[in-house]
């Protein structure tokens, strides 16, 4: 942000069960909240490796690396813009509009995008499956995820950590072409959930996307600040802040 100066936060820190308990829903965030570990990209990552291990034989290395990390700035990228936020493309659409997917068999292509899920999977702690059980014990439970790849292996994950039955709603950003901060994720699963907004509480660990995004949508805010730096001047500003979703349940 421009201006540097931090916003102290500590006067909003509330433990549990006070935060929680004011709300019938919680609506959590997915990366860096419960689940870990994932967004494996960058120079130093082998995407050959897991092209191979995929089944893929015909690409040479060279052409497989250069297109993920292509296609993985390109979307970084358009991430970052507010100006893109509901207009954010699928990732077999953005393989094929680089120079060097253009020319790719369909079948190449599906198969990088398996490789870029692949890389972009992370995976849910015990710990963490633990305390959405008990969350989903007290409250009824959404998912607002951003995530670039389809779905499916996400849901994979939550079902082998056996807390996917836990969630009446899952929003994930592939399934259309909008990507928190927008609040059409937020309505949507508002809208799924058919309760008021003032039952309603977002907990997730991004000021731009989770606090600023859900805030636009009416909702009550929990901001995850792990690293504990506190926001800055002109962050949006969260109705509770925690250091870890472990300590809202206790």
């Amino acid at each position: 942000m421009e201006d540097a100066g931090k916003h102290p936060g500590r006067d909003l820190t509330a433990g549990p069960p006070s935060v929680l308990s004011r709300f019938a829903v919680v609506l959590l965030d997915m990366n860096g909240t419960l689940l870990f570990g994932g967004d494996r990209f960058g120079p130093e990552q082998d995407y050959v490796a897991t092209y191979r291990a995929l089944g893929g034989r015909r690409l040479a290395a060279g052409v497989v690396q250069g297109t993920i990390a292509a296609c993985y700035e390109t979307m970084g990228a358009i991430y970052e813009d507010p100006a893109r936020c509901d207009s954010f493309p699928q990732v077999l659409e953005t393989l094929r509009e680089l120079p060097a997917g253009r020319d790719l068999p369909e079948a190449e292509l599906q198969l990088l995008e398996r490789v870029i899920a692949a890389h972009e999977l992370g995976r849910i702690p015990d710990a963490y499956a633990r305390a959405i059980t008990r969350l989903a014990a007290a409250h009824r439970l959404g998912l607002v995820a951003n995530i670039l790849s389809r779905k499916g292996p996400w849901l994979e994950e939550f079902a082998r950590a056996g807390v996917l039955h836990c969630f009446a709603t899952t929003v994930f950003s592939s399934d259309g072409s909008s990507i928190k901060p927008s609040r059409k994720l937020f309505d949507r699963a508002v809208t799924a959930l058919a309760v008021p907004r003032a039952e309603v509480v977002f907990v997730g660990d991004s000021l731009r996307c989770d606090i600023g995004g859900a805030t636009a949508a009416g909702l009550a805010t929990v901001w995850i600040d792990r690293a504990g730096h506190g926001r800055q001047a002109g962050d949006p500003q969260p109705s509770f802040v925690v250091r870890d979703l472990l300590e809202l349940v206790g």
